[in-house]
């Protein structure tokens, strides 16, 4: 039993002194970090900001929407507004009204264009805007967190109007039939 004892104890020293040196030469040490020069970051951050152009150009004016086909005009007492063009086919004018804070946005091409990834509540306020004959229903509705987004058509341009503000029905209805009209003699 003697011979078979140093036999066995053999085997199982050499076993585990490969599996040792098998597991130790698995960990190897980790690399050292690349350098990179400074040319090599900028041409990396430029093309990757060249990939991603912003879709919003600022415009001059409403007038500039007449070239994506749009028409838009705002109220005497609207103030502070801001003009975009995005991805060249809505109409964006970001402004204040009686110190509430507004989107309106249009377009004569794009369906779904109004921005909100939200839920909105039960109910649908419905007004009707127009003149001389022409009339268009503006449907307002109230989102989870208060918001309100208000929707209309004329011929083929699609409009909102949204504010994050929590704004009284009468606010946010008179505010849309206004701009609805004024913006009536579309096509």
């Amino acid at each position: 039993m003697d011979h078979y004892g140093k036999i066995l104890r053999n085997s199982l020293l050499v076993f585990a002194v490969t599996a040792a040196s098998v597991l130790g030469g698995c960990a190897k040490e980790p690399a050292p970090p690349a350098q990179t020069t400074a040319a090599q970051t900028t041409a990396a951050t430029q093309t990757e900001s060249q990939g991603m152009p912003n879709p919003m150009k600022e415009a001059d004016s409403v007038l500039d929407f007449e070239a994506i086909g749009v028409h838009m005009v705002l109220p005497k007492e609207a103030e502070s507004p801001s003009y975009y063009i995005i991805n060249g086919e809505v109409a964006d004018v970001q402004f204040t009204f009686d110190g509430t804070e507004y989107t309106y946005r249009a377009s004569d091409t794009a369906q779904d264009f109004a921005g909100i990834f939200e839920r909105f509540k039960e109910g649908v306020l419905t007004e009707t805007a127009g003149s001389n004959g022409q009339e268009t229903e503006v449907q307002v509705k109230t989102t989870e967190s208060g918001g309100r987004l208000a929707s209309w058509e004329w011929g083929s341009t699609k409009y909102t109007l949204y504010t994050s503000g929590e704004v009284e029905d009468t606010a946010i209805a008179g505010l849309a039939v206004t701009l609805a009209e004024l913006s009536e003699n579309e096509k």
